[in-house]
């Protein structure tokens, strides 16, 4: 009895060795691998990051921090974040242009083009409420929104994902700037003929 108790427990400490190599094997990163840090920013938009989570922790209605977050996330290159974030605050502020300008912009960097044309949509129609509309949309927000709106209407059937170099094609010509033609130079004056002086 006492050599099958032993026999046991010298089994269960292979098996947890045997389990402990596994994960040693598995989880180490292997030398060909490169570890990327998940939000390519500058430390202290990083860091700016944590402020932010923490602080929409703390509040009912944390709407500010959450555009602010969303933004930095976008600058990261990380659209499915964006998303999250505007998507917590979205259901009480559904007429909040910015939440819209923020989803469609992720959409659009998700390659995903027709919920990015009706996110722009939306953003563009609520920004052109008349006052007192809540949050104000000034001139420079009006004028943005406006060409994610053309650009994003150019390719909203066009399957981004599958055909890039045609939604790239469309998306450059509607970004292309207008040809404006230059001034003429105002004529040089014709030179005067040198006068000898009389003597």
């Amino acid at each position: 009895m006492r050599y099958k108790c032993s026999h046991v427990r010298v089994t269960r400490i292979l098996d947890l060795i045997v389990i402990a190599l596994l994960a040693a094997v598995l989880l180490m990163p292997r030398p060909d691998v490169t570890v990327k840090a998940a939000l390519r920013l500058p430390t202290e938009r990083r860091e700016r990051v944590a402020e932010l989570q923490a602080a929409m922790l703390g509040k009912d209605d944390p709407l500010p921090e959450a555009i602010e977050l969303a933004d930095i996330y976008l600058d990261g290159h990380r659209p499915d974040w964006a998303l999250a974030t505007v998507g917590a605050v979205l259901p009480l502020h559904q007429d909040d242009y910015r939440l819209h300008h923020i989803r469609a912009v992720a959409f659009a960097d998700r390659f995903e083009s027709a919920p990015a044309f009706e996110a722009a949509t939306r953003a563009l129609a609520l920004c052109e409420r008349p006052a007192p509309a809540a949050p104000a949309c000034g001139e420079a927000a009006r004028s943005r929104l406006h060409l994610l709106h053309s650009t994003l209407a150019s390719v909203a059937g066009v399957d981004m994902r599958g055909n890039p170099a045609l939604a790239k094609e469309k998306i450059m010509e509607q970004l292309r700037p207008t040809f404006i033609p230059r001034r003429p130079k105002p004529a040089a004056p014709a030179p005067t003929a040198p006068t000898t002086p009389k003597r």
